[in-house]
């Protein structure tokens, strides 16, 4: 009797015991004796017993009732199993480009009863607008570009994943991944999630939608991964709405709110007004939406229109972390400056956030625009401004708004904060300490020893004050000099400056300004006893043409006396203004008696010269009519041939009719008779 081989026995004979087991079924040559099948096996007439005589067999399939093999309808197979994998094309969906899908692509999404995958493959799809309508239900596509469902006509969502306005009629559980959303450069959103929760949307493109493209209300526990929205929205529409509610009497209408958001790897570019809004406030909601997070996201655009993130009010606990934001250029009829960010929220966290601006010109307001409320907490952002600073700050508080707090932030170039903006206290070894203060803002630093205030500096706006408390003295100390370098004494108000660089000491005198006893002096110098000199004023070298002490008038202009450094006056009254000639390096006023005479110095310029101008002499005050006579005396050694070329009311220039030797020194006297 044929038999199999014993394992472990049936040593050297394992060849002839197959050889001879196989024979019994099958022939020499490997086919299969026709004896060899039982007599129950299925034979082609138990195909059609439970089928009627006239029922075609077009778009039925082969299945097991359990007791035999009959034809079924397609729906009627897959409806029975639950957990199959649909494919659209098993309901005539083409995906040619060409073809209306809707109609396919809707049967095998409502065939899913408890929920499935509905597998769409490669291909574009024309629709009108599918409705998810069960729970668990997956748009699973092959890939990101490779699948598309391109809208064909009107405004309706593209896909719709909305229950109703109740906690047990919310959708839940469902999925979309992996596939392009297309809306054909025409309005309507391509995702509608209105009364739904816990949904994914995985690796899909969201493009070509002219208004915001993914519109969710009361949506809860909704995660976005891996998505990326390209040429969504308008000049007045953001590409991403979430709101709580929509008008009274509209479907959307929602007493609850949108909360736990989640974006995470996600990529916004070309939008115009906005990635993203969050409008909480939006048809008169009272409700707070909540908990949105933005993690490891991108949102470029060349056609700004308005900020990228929007946070309007009744929005509440938003995450940022790790955010690159480019607003490369603005629409042309878009109104600049622009914000980055616009917040008007509360309890607002970034991290790790980056802006860059682009070349054009008044570009950019603010990285981060805080219009109200509180909290709003910033660390780690910083911004780049390539070719001027921002209009405003980088980051600005507007009034009404509180506990905003920044730390870490950096800027190329502008001003950082605006407003009532609380940094922590940042130091480098280059850049030091910086404490910004406002109008009545007040830096102080005190004691724990007794409670009291060492240091305040009041910033009124009006007369800002460093005050001294608690009789606190003021010391400054050298390397140079061992002990005190200067001291400014609480208690007394005495001030000492070492190194007789400075000194005030009542064994010495007194010096006063503007104070008792001194009332009604500006400045008051007394001497402690007879010998000791009242003022001093010493030149800085032998060869110091500078001048050590002139009268001004209200125009600070000289008036009266000035003295040289040789301690002589070269000026009484208001001199007349001194211009260098084309024939000289310079000329120098010396004594001036205001218009009507005075000595100049000149030097002329080296070899070659020429006839031309020594100098220009302007009055400090025109004349009525041009002057009758200008004399001239040439006080130099060599002779020159010194003349008036030109006189008005206001000036007149002196001349030489010859050329002078190069670098020699001119010196000549003039006087006016008008």
């Amino acid at each position: 009797m044929a038999r199999l081989p014993v394992p472990g026995g049936d040593v050297d004979a394992w060849a002839a015991l197959l050889n001879e087991y196989l024979l019994i079924a099958h022939n020499p040559d490997g086919t299969q004796r026709f004896n060899s099948i039982p007599p129950h096996s299925v034979e082609l007439r138990d195909l059609d017993v439970i089928n009627p005589a006239n029922q075609p067999l077009a778009d039925l399939v082969l299945t097991n009732d359990n007791t035999r093999l009959a034809w079924r309808d397609v729906g009627e197979v897959l409806r029975a199993g639950s957990r199959l994998r649909l494919n659209v094309h098993d309901f005539g969906a083409k995906g040619d480009g060409v073809t209306d899908d809707t109609a396919a692509i809707q049967a095998a999404i409502d065939s899913a009863d408890t929920g499935g995958i509905i597998e769409i493959p490669r291909g574009t799809y024309m629709v009108r607008g599918l409705k998810i309508k069960k729970f668990g239900t997956t748009l699973a596509g092959e890939a990101r570009w490779g699948t598309r469902l391109v809208r064909i006509s009107g405004t309706a969502p593209l896909v719709d994943v909305s229950g109703t306005a109740s906690m047990t009629g919310h959708i839940r559980y469902c999925t979309i991944m992996s596939l392009t959303l297309n809306g054909g450069h025409a309005p309507g959103p391509l995702v509608r999630s209105y009364y739904a929760d816990s949904c994914t949307y995985q690796d899909v493109h969201f493009v070509y939608c002219e208004g915001f493209s993914t519109d969710l209300i009361e949506a809860w526990d909704t995660r976005f991964t891996q998505c990326i929205w390209e040429n969504c929205g308008t000049e007045t529409e953001a590409a991403v709405l979430l709101r709580n509610t929509m008008p009274v009497g509209q479907f959307g209408y929602s007493d609850d709110n949108t909360n736990q958001i989640y974006f995470t790897g996600c990529r916004w570019e070309s939008f115009r007004n906005g990635a993203i809004k969050l409008d909480g406030a939006a048809n008169g909601s009272p409700r707070m939406l909540n908990g949105v997070f933005f993690t490891s996201c991108k949102m470029e655009t060349r056609f700004c229109a308005g900020p990228v993130i929007q946070i309007m009010p009744n929005t509440t606990i938003v995450f940022v972390n790790q955010l690159y934001i480019a607003i490369m250029a603005a629409l042309p009829s878009t109104v600049k400056p622009l914000d980055a960010i616009d917040d008007a929220g509360s309890h607002i966290f970034m991290t790790d956030v980056y802006v860059q601006w682009g070349f054009e010109v008044q570009l950019a307001n603010s990285l981060v625009h805080v219009r109200r409320s509180g909290p709003h907490m910033y660390y780690k952002l910083s911004t780049f401004y390539p070719t001027g600073d921002p209009i405003e700050a980088a980051i600005i508080a507007e009034p009404g708004s509180f506990d905003v707090i920044v730390s870490c932030n950096v800027t190329n170039r502008g001003r950082l904060t605006k407003g009532d903006v609380s940094t922590v206290m940042i130091q480098s070894p280059k850049d030091g300490v910086e404490v910004p203060l406002d109008a009545s803002g007040v830096f102080v630093v005190s004691s724990r020893i007794n409670n009291k205030d060492l240091v305040k500096v009041d910033n009124t706006g009006t007369r800002p004050a460093l005050n001294m408390a608690n009789a606190t003295d003021i010391t400054g100390y050298s390397d140079n000099y061992a002990t005190e370098k200067w001291r400014i004494v609480g208690a007394s108000g005495a001030a000492r400056f070492a190194g007789s660089k400075f000194q005030i000491d009542g064994a010495k005198g007194h010096v006063g300004i503007n104070t008792a006893p001194f009332a009604g002096i500006a400045m008051l110098i007394k001497t402690a006893a007879d010998g000791d000199r009242g003022l001093a004023i010493v030149r800085s070298s032998s060869s110091a043409t500078n001048r050590l002490m002139e009268f001004q008038d209200e125009t600070f202009a000289v008036q009266g006396m000035a003295i040289d450094s040789g301690g002589r006056p070269i000026a009484v009254g208001t001199p007349a203004q001194v211009t260098a000639g084309t024939q000289v390096s310079y000329a120098n006023p010396n004594p001036q008696v205001r218009d009507i005479a005075g000595t100049i110095q000149a030097a002329v310029r080296p070899t070659p010269t020429a006839p031309g101008t020594i100098a220009r002499i302007t009055f400090s005050r025109p004349y009525a009519s041009t002057p009758l006579n200008i004399t001239i005396t040439n006080q130099s050694a060599a002779p020159a041939e010194l003349y008036v070329s030109a006189r008005s009311t206001t000036s007149f220039t002196v001349s030489t009719r010859s050329a002078l030797p190069g670098g020699s020194i001119l010196k000549f006297d003039y006087s006016v008779i008008a």
